[in-house]
């Protein structure tokens, strides 16, 4: 009852604001959303058609459950694909007027609250019935392919950065490396650096878009350092080497 009860709360919260953003996309860039790209293409791509946000929605809904028994922690599909699509399906069934229903952050608040505290409790509720060996031996099956992906993605990415300029490239490697070393991953650097280069690529190096950004680079990454204790590591490692 205390897993049902907090995933029913936590469900319709998660659920409104991602409800609401996801509509909020479509008003962009008049007013900002908190939503993501391919929650947009994925929304406008089913076309206000009900079956296909629903088939779109759920199918990835079962993908959550397997990652969540395996990883033991919630998948970002479930927020970015479940509930916008599912909220959208329930909208559509009565009225396929996308700029009445899923324009709507109202509607898609409520929808996305109830198919949040709906979906979020039988997902933990189903989880929390299967025995821990099986949850033991899903982890050790995906984790090193979780690894891989990874790993894969970090190469991808890095390939981007080249692949548009020299700059790009430069400010990928440089921002991509550095990543690496603070937090483990290099595609948070790499997909800053490309943001960098192709900021200062298009306003020049003088600009003051250009300027403002560096500078910002330097302070995110700056505090992102001290908060994940990377000086006191480099200045450990510093004084084992002397």
């Amino acid at each position: 009852m205390i897993i049902a009860l907090e995933s029913i709360i936590i469900g319709a919260l998660a659920g409104f604001g991602v409800g609401a953003g996801a509509a909020r996309m479509f008003h962009a860039p008049k007013i900002q959303a908190a939503g993501a790209f391919r929650t947009l293409g994925e929304m406008n791509a089913c076309l206000g058609d009900p079956v296909s946000h629903f088939s779109f929605g759920l199918s990835f809904y079962i993908n959550c459950a397997v990652e969540n028994l395996a990883a033991g922690c919630l998948e970002q599909d479930f927020l970015h694909r479940v509930v916008p699509n599912v909220a959208a399906g329930l909208l559509s069934l009565k009225n396929k007027k996308v700029e009445e229903t899923i324009y709507n952050p109202y509607k898609m608040a409520m929808a996305g609250a109830i198919v949040g505290a709906v979906l979020y409790t039988l997902l933990n509720m189903s989880v929390s019935f299967v025995p821990e060996y099986v949850s033991v031996s899903m982890t050790q099956v995906f984790s090193p392919a979780i690894s891989n992906m990874l790993i894969v993605m970090d190469c991808l990415y890095l390939i981007a950065a080249l692949e548009n300029g020299k700059l790009t490239g430069i400010w990928g490697i440089a921002l991509g490396s550095l990543s690496m070393l603070i937090v483990g991953r290099a595609t948070p650097g790499l997909i800053l650096g490309i943001l960098t280069g192709k900021t200062i690529e298009l306003n020049g190096i003088k600009s003051k878009i250009s300027i403002v950004f560096i500078i910002l680079m330097v302070v995110v990454w700056v505090l992102i350092a001290y908060f994940r204790g990377f000086f006191p590591k480099v200045i450990a490692a510093f004084l084992i080497g002397q």
